[in-house]
């Protein structure tokens, strides 16, 4: 009886530790990537957990040209700033990224948001259609969602 008894409170108590436990982990499967219009609009949402938007923003062709990809984090999140943020962009032909890959450095961070400022430049008038993927990751009081290869896109009007 006695055996049972602390069995039972072992089991317990690792399975309040493991609920409890803010290093908690969840995987999350990245919605698919929406385009987002010239101006600014939502690219993906995961639930409640997070929103994409992304600001295409005016570009001319020959000179350099910005995004803006932010993370917003939904109601009982926060944006992880310990998790190795980064964006990852594969910039269509007639395109060049001043970076292909962002980092944390490149980022603006805070529990709040994550956003990355994209510079590029456009060689030609046109409709480019941007792409990447993002890892980032948002918690809350129970756990932690692991977003790894995010997929995103959007159309920037290049006069």
């Amino acid at each position: 009886m006695q055996r049972i008894g602390l069995s039972a409170l072992f089991s317990l108590t690792a399975l309040l530790a493991c609920q409890n436990h803010p290093a908690a982990q969840e995987g999350s499967p990245a919605p698919e990537a929406k385009p987002a219009s010239p101006t600014s609009a939502p690219a993906a949402t995961a639930g409640d957990a997070y929103t994409v938007r992304i600001v295409a923003g005016e570009a001319k062709a020959g000179e350099p040209a910005t995004s803006v990809v932010e993370v917003t984090p939904g109601p009982g999140y926060h944006v992880n700033t310990e998790f190795p943020v980064r964006l990852k962009l594969v910039p269509p032909a007639g395109v060049t990224a001043a970076k292909a890959q962002l980092e944390r450095a490149d980022a603006e961070l805070s529990e709040a948001a994550l956003r990355f400022n994209v510079a590029f430049t456009a060689a030609t008038a046109g409709t480019v259609n941007m792409a990447g993927t993002a890892d980032f990751s948002v918690c809350n009081d129970n756990t932690c969602k692991l977003i790894r290869d995010e997929k995103l896109a959007w159309e920037v009007a290049v006069k």
